[in-house]
């Protein structure tokens, strides 16, 4: 299974509802065998720009693994929401995920920034 996050904005006049939604996508995940990691509610933040006359949003960020068809599934879920009026997702790069050893690091890399600056020269 891949790894995604899936961020939504559920209209503010539903906002009593954003639990409801979030339970009906962790079920859909769930259901076709997936995992839900993390659910992050952000809250009611105004949105940068005006999405159907609409200009505050709750957010969510869900984390999960799932396969592609459960995917699928959530995001005609979200289309067919009257109450959410924004989606994106993306499979997240486990290899992104991932801290470096320090010994892959390179020598420049470990050393303190101030160690890194070069000395300007002097003028004369």
């Amino acid at each position: 299974m891949t790894l995604y996050e899936t961020v939504y904005i559920v209209r503010p006049d539903q906002g009593e509802k954003v639990k409801e939604f979030t339970d009906g996508f962790k079920k859909i995940i769930e259901d076709s065998g997936g995992t839900v990691s993390s659910v992050n509610d952000w809250g009611l933040k105004d949105l940068a720009y005006e999405i159907r006359k609409q200009t505050k949003g709750y957010y969510t960020l869900l984390q999960y693994q799932a396969t592609a068809r459960a995917v699928a599934e959530i995001e005609r879920n979200m289309k067919l929401s009257e109450g959410v009026l924004r989606y994106l997702t993306v499979r997240v790069d486990e290899s992104a995920m991932q801290q470096p050893e320090k010994e892959d690091l390179p020598e420049e890399a470990i050393k303190p920034p101030e160690e890194n600056l070069e000395k300007p020269a002097s003028q004369s």
